[in-house]
């Protein structure tokens, strides 16, 4: 008897070239048939016709942490049926900490910020510091670590060998571009191309550098494009929200984030005090409260005192992000057919906006993207380049993460992870999270009890080697 019986969904896998109307069995949290009408009885069954079923969605850039944010990224993403997804700075330990009341069944790679003062005494640490920094975050359960340019920016050289000291250690590294030279712009962007020097980087959710900060963003969006067809070491995504996260703390009259200053000047008002409860009384930026169930974006009167209220000690949002460069950044590929930027991300998580889904969908009904290169943007090739080869397909054998989409809705109306359904039609049903390590993080996991998914090694040629659509 299976133990759960999807029937009836259009199946869309393009690993295994599969378009049809199928019954997809799972047992033990693996695919064990798929088929016209499957005979077998099971202890569950969720109809799937109408639907559209795919491997798990797989969202490359999201926070899940608590700190700065509230306790409830993961219903956020199993509700907008997401199944995996990479977390660009932790703090490890607040995420894992916090599964026992916060997890919503889903899995998470970490990556952890490598930021003076949190994870390193100060903004020129000396190589011995990188690299323990590099081995204890390897150990303790994440698969890398991200750098913060953007927001946290440090000398160029330092990032750069931090790039190095990563690949040494094959080390998943991530970098919101910036340095203290360049911002988080297309400046910025062609720094971080030329730091990495061939080596695996992933320059995280690349419209943030196509905002017109240097040219039009038009200009910019082209350059970042062909920046990213000349240097395949680089895997990339790009989320399809207008909105931006940031930190909207001040200190001293000024934000303590360079993205909020950026955001600020934007939408026109200053960076400073005054300008940051402009901005969030005209609704140009959307302040993040914990409602008790998700998180929410407040402005005007009420996001005002909202803030105030925390003495400026908050998260929020900005609408920010051109239609121009999420649209081209979307579905620019390369000569031979892959994508220019790998996947779809939402940089979401504890911000309200993970929409692969919906703004996904739109673009395979506007026909910028066809419903099979849908499907490997927001799971195949994040699979490929995390190394899980059991994921990001629905063959037998393959992990059973799912994702069933409501076509015409543009929503999730179900997330399956590891043959559970942890969310249909908006209501959550899930526990616990599995976390994405190495083999060097398993055991630190596994002694706190948490269920451990080791991906295989960094494969930069992996990277290089795309998904041809």
């Amino acid at each position: 008897m299976y133990d759960l019986l999807i029937r009836g969904g259009r199946v869309v896998d393009p690993k295994n070239g599969v378009d049809a109307v199928l019954d997809v069995a799972i047992e033990d949290g693996r695919v064990v048939e798929i088929g016209e009408e499957l005979a077998g009885c099971a202890k569950e069954t969720l109809d799937a016709a109408g639907k559209i079923v795919i491997p798990g969605i797989i969202d490359m850039h999201t926070h899940m942490r608590t700190l700065f944010g509230h306790p409830h990224a993961q219903r956020m993403i199993a509700l907008a049926g997401v199944c995996t997804t990479l977390d660009m700075a932790g703090p490890t330990d607040n995420i894992l900490d916090s599964i026992p009341g916060s997890g919503a069944g889903v899995n998470i790679a970490i990556l952890e910020a490598a930021r003076a003062p949190l994870t390193l005494s100060c903004d020129r640490p000396a190589k011995a510091e990188r690299e323990a920094l590099i081995d204890r975050v390897l150990e303790e359960g994440a698969i890398g670590i991200k750098l913060m340019g953007g927001h946290f920016p440090m000398d160029l050289d330092i990032s750069q060998a931090l790039i190095e000291e990563a690949n040494d250690k094959k080390a998943w590294v991530g970098w919101h571009v910036g340095n203290t030279v360049n911002g988080s712009n297309i400046l910025g962007l062609r720094d971080a191309v030329a730091a990495a020097e061939g080596k695996f980087l992933h320059v995280a959710h690349v419209n943030s550098y196509c905002r017109a900060q240097v040219r039009d963003e038009l200009s910019e969006a082209l350059e970042a494009i062909d920046l990213l067809k000349a240097n395949p070491n680089l895997f990339s995504e790009s989320y399809l929200s207008p909105l931006n996260g940031t930190r909207l703390t001040i200190e001293n009259d000024e934000p303590v984030s360079k993205v909020t200053v950026t955001c600020l000047k934007k939408v026109g008002c200053t960076p400073d005090y005054a300008g940051m409860q402009e901005a969030i009384l005209k609704g140009y930026a959307g302040v993040l409260r914990d409602d008790g169930v998700i998180g929410e974006l407040i402005s005007g009167p009420e996001g005002v005192e909202y803030w105030k209220s925390q003495n400026t000690v908050t998260s929020g949002s900005f609408a920010v992000n051109p239609a121009t460069s999420r649209f081209l950044l979307a579905q620019a590929k390369r000569d031979n057919g892959s994508f220019v930027v790998d996947c779809f991300s939402t940089d979401g998580g504890t911000y309200p906006r993970n929409v692969i889904v919906e703004n996904g969908l739109l673009l395979v009904q506007f026909g910028a993207v066809t419903l099979n290169e849908f499907v490997v943007k927001a799971s195949l090739n994040g699979a490929l380049a995390l190394n899980l080869p059991s994921k990001g397909h629905l063959a037998v054998g393959a992990d059973a993460d799912v994702s069933i989409l409501d076509f015409d809705a543009k929503k999730a109306y179900a997330t399956v992870v590891n043959g559970k359904i942890i969310m249909k039609e908006g209501q959550l049903l899930g526990s616990g999270t599995g976390i994405v390590c190495d083999e060097r993080g398993e055991a630190a996991l596994t002694k706190r009890g948490i269920r451990a998914i080791v991906k295989g090694a960094l494969d930069p040629q992996a990277i290089v080697n795309r998904h041809l659509c």
